[in-house]
């Protein structure tokens, strides 16, 4: 074969393509983002309308309804999904893997815009933003705290500094802040001052508009030099808002600090976080599309301490509900895993062809296949996870079968007492074509899954992949690298010709080795020729496994991915309709009192509250729908009695049990962002669809 003559006669230029993989093979390691799961090439869309305010239906019917016909009309979207909440509209509008992300967000901004002459008068114009539905969970929360601050002052810090500060951290972002007060300039009027004066709370809302107006005068030229004019009309201060006049008269002038005053105060609260039982505010960090979990994780926490310099004094940063815990430990205990079985092979390698310098050979043959597959997952765009990992760990086998019977066939021709070359071209020209078809058809039976649609094709497209580069590069390698090292490294043995002794109690361990494997296989050929002889009964017996194992199958349960145990359980609970945010506090510190019962202190970290929802962009980042809903989180210590699932159940079966919660409805999700990017940002694994002309009839 011409592939093996090349690499034969040209023995540096092989060398050469090794140290070329090597180095690719480690920068691709070094700059592929890693994840717990593939990356969602499909891109999506969100679109979020506020109208301060707006009761949910009618927010429904005169934004929902209106924006949702319109980005319906985007070529290449699959399907659009909406939510409609006090004061905002997220409508989302997921597109075919085909479009591109870029096109997509201009195409969806350019329609959602032209809603906005149809929608009701004031409405903010819609902000359209990229959403990745496998990262609707947030990687962590950042928690701001400082005990010489109110909440409306930690808020502030964080909305406007911390929000910014993190800006810098390459693939995080954050949106949005919850919990705290916002902070706001409150009119107070005294009905019986403005009835003295003869106004209303219309002519003090005039002349706050009017007296509070940035006006850009102009220029004033004064000879050769010029100077920019400023009215100084905006007010700097509430002291400043007090002595604003309300009306001029020649018999009277009347200020805001005569009919009422102005001050310094907060609106009125919609939403709520609690972290341990104390009112708190935190930062949900999420990452970017194609940004690895663990390097914006361990970029945020790198930059806390930089940041908290910049704050004011007593600011303190805390990130919790870590989910790249689990990923790192995930991604982790996979390379553990692949690398014990990568020795494990190389040993049985040695055992069986007894030959250290042959071990060497598959053994260097075996990364150099996984780097040139990780260089190929890289330049088609995909990342290092548990399914692209589990498709090179999978290929383990079949990448060191290639190498092992080149070995073999060149261990043959060696004894027949051929030359290294000769014997090193023999005996991989021979194993050419099989080798090729065995390896075509693995990548081949594994196509149907690179090109399945949905979830199967999200997550066995880059199994496929890997598995596919792998073989390729193992074949290459096999035919290339492998009869290069055998030409310069292996010796003619001839000692089993002419009766010669092993040498080296290596080599005396090794032929007691293949005595024993003889008595095996002898073994082996009389069971053979005996089942040959009652081929009835091994087909009866077959046959009967079969059955059995057909039985079994439809008894153990199906799952399409395994539940993982995350160390995190939320709890999303509703309670009576119309209920007032501080209502809802107290029944959830009711349910925080019970999980402390329940979850000894030893194996639990923490517990996060979001009591609530705020009408602006929070509302994209939360499952919340008003102010009767929370979201409990809960992060379990790493070394507990019971699992994250173990616990669920038994909190779901005592907080059932608990008549004080009998007005609560509550439902418990332990998967993370594991099921959170399985279900393509849903709540649950299963969705109900109701379909009817109008809400009464649904």
């Amino acid at each position: 074969m011409w592939l093996v003559r090349a690499a034969l006669g040209n023995f540096y230029a092989v060398v050469v393509l090794a140290l070329i993989i090597l180095v690719l093979g480690s920068l691709a390691i070094l700059t592929v983002p890693v994840d717990i799961l593939p990356v969602f090439k499909a891109p999506a869309v969100q679109v979020l309308t506020y109208y301060n305010g707006m009761p949910a239906p009618s927010v429904e019917k005169t934004i929902t309804n209106r924006i949702e016909r319109w980005v319906n009309q985007a070529p290449g979207a699959s399907n659009v999904e909406s939510r409609s909440v006090p004061g905002v509209s997220v409508v989302k509008v997921f597109f075919r893997e085909e479009i591109d992300p870029n096109g997509a967000l201009t195409l969806t901004n350019s329609l959602a815009l032209g809603t906005l002459p149809t929608l009701p008068p004031n409405t903010l114009p819609p902000v359209v933003l990229p959403f990745d539905p496998t990262g609707t969970l947030p990687l962590g929360i950042l928690t701001v705290s400082n005990p010489r601050l109110d909440e409306a002052r930690i808020k502030d810090t964080a909305r406007i500094d911390v929000r910014n500060m993190l800006g810098s951290v390459k693939g995080s972002v954050a949106p949005v802040v919850v919990g705290g007060k916002d902070r706001t300039i409150l009119i107070y009027l005294d009905p019986k001052r403005l009835e003295s004066r003869n106004l209303s709370p219309v002519d003090v809302v005039k002349a706050l508009q009017d007296g509070n107006l940035m006006v850009t005068p102009g220029t004033a030229y004064f000879g050769d030099n010029q100077v920019l004019l400023d009215t100084n009309v905006m007010v700097a201060s509430v002291e400043e808002l007090n002595e604003l006049p309300i009306r001029i008269s020649p018999t009277e002038s009347v200020y805001l600090k005569d009919i009422g005053h102005a001050e310094d105060a907060y609106t009125i609260q919609t939403s709520r976080v609690r972290i341990n039982g104390k009112q708190q505010v935190f930062v949900p960090i999420y990452r970017q599309g194609g940004a690895s979990s663990l390097d914006v994780a361990r970029d945020v926490k790198a930059a806390i301490p930089s940041i908290e310099e910049r704050l004011p004094e007593g600011t303190k940063l805390d990130f919790v509900i870590d989910q790249s815990e689990y990923v790192r430990k995930a991604i982790e205990g996979l390379i553990h895993e692949g690398i014990i079985g990568a020795i494990l092979v190389s040993v049985m390698i040695l055992i069986f062809l007894g030959n250290v310098r042959m071990t060497f050979i598959a053994a260097m043959a075996l990364p150099l296949a996984i780097l040139a597959a990780i260089v190929g997952l890289k330049t088609t765009g995909n990342t290092i996870n548990v399914m692209t990992l589990a498709g090179l760990f999978l290929a383990i086998g079949p990448l060191v079968d290639n190498a092992i019977v080149v070995l073999e066939n060149t261990h043959r021709h060696l004894g027949m007492g051929k030359s290294p070359m000769r014997a090193s071209y023999d005996g991989a020209r021979e194993l050419t074509l099989p080798v090729l078809v065995a390896t075509l058809s693995t990548i081949i039976v594994l196509l149907p899954l690179a090109f399945s649609p949905g979830v199967a094709g999200f997550l066995f497209g880059p199994l496929t992949m890997a598995v596919a580069f792998a073989m390729l590069a193992s074949f290459v390698l096999a035919w290339t690298f492998v009869p290069a090292l055998c030409s310069k490294m292996l010796k003619p043995h001839r000692h089993e010709e002419l009766g010669g002794e092993p040498e080296g109690w290596f080599g005396r361990a090794h032929a007691r080795f293949n005595a024993g494997l003889l008595a095996v296989n002898q073994g082996y050929e009389r069971l053979l020729l005996k089942a040959l002889r009652n081929r009835g009964k091994v087909l009866l017996g077959v046959a009967l496994l079969f059955g059995i194992s057909l039985l079994q199958f439809t008894s153990i349960g199906q799952e399409f991915f395994p539940q993982v145990d995350t160390g995190q359980i939320t709890m999303t609970i509703r309670a009576p309709s119309n209920s007032r945010l501080d209502a809802t506090e107290r029944r959830i510190a009711e349910v925080e009192k019970f999980l402390q019962e329940q979850i000894p202190a030893s194996e639990r970290k923490m517990i996060v509250s979001e009591i609530g929802l705020n009408p602006d962009w929070s509302a994209a980042y939360t499952l919340n729908a008003g102010q009767q809903d929370t979201v409990i989180r809960i992060q379990l210590t790493e070394e507990r009695k019971l699992s994250a699932q173990k616990y669920a159940i038994k909190l779901r079966h005592a907080f059932n049990a608990d008549p004080r919660f009998a007005d609560l409805r509550v439902a418990f999700d332990t998967g993370g962002m594991v099921s959170a990017a399985l279900n393509f940002g849903a709540s649950s694994p299963i969705e109900i669809a109701i379909e009817g002309g109008t809400p009464e009839q649904s």
